[in-house]
């Protein structure tokens, strides 16, 4: 294998690595947002919750029905919410950080000095 063709796969691995990343950041990007669409609905749901209340008390009156409708669906946005994040924490977990050989393109053990390919040093 000749330098250039060398040098070509390398970039072409450096290539597929950004592309990977900048998909990685889009897709962490887009989680953020639901994330904190999630949290503003249920803001919005216990705010609502709480004005219920206040002003069923305020006027002495009750209304079991309708405070355990507020209460379910705030405990459904809450779900939404665990469900999301427990989600977004098994993709961490699949998500390993590759790297590789500038040299060769040949992937390397992040805390490797020495490529196993060509022997390049890190």
């Amino acid at each position: 294998m000749t330098g250039f063709d060398k040098l070509k796969n390398a970039a072409a691995v450096w290539a597929d690595a950004a592309v990977k990343t900048t998909g990685d950041l889009a897709s962490k990007g887009k989680k953020q947002v639901d994330r904190i669409t999630l949290e503003n609905k249920l803001s919005r749901a216990q705010r609502q919750l709480g004005a219920l209340v206040y002003a069923l008390d305020k006027n002495g009156e009750t209304n079991d029905a309708i405070v355990r409708q507020y209460i379910n669906s705030i405990a459904e946005v809450e779900k939404e919410i665990e469900q999301l994040d427990r989600k977004t924490a098994c993709q961490q977990r699949d998500t390993e950080i590759k790297v590789y050989c500038p040299q060769c393109g040949t992937e390397v053990d992040p805390n490797a000095m020495f490529c196993p390919g060509c022997g390049g040093k890190l």
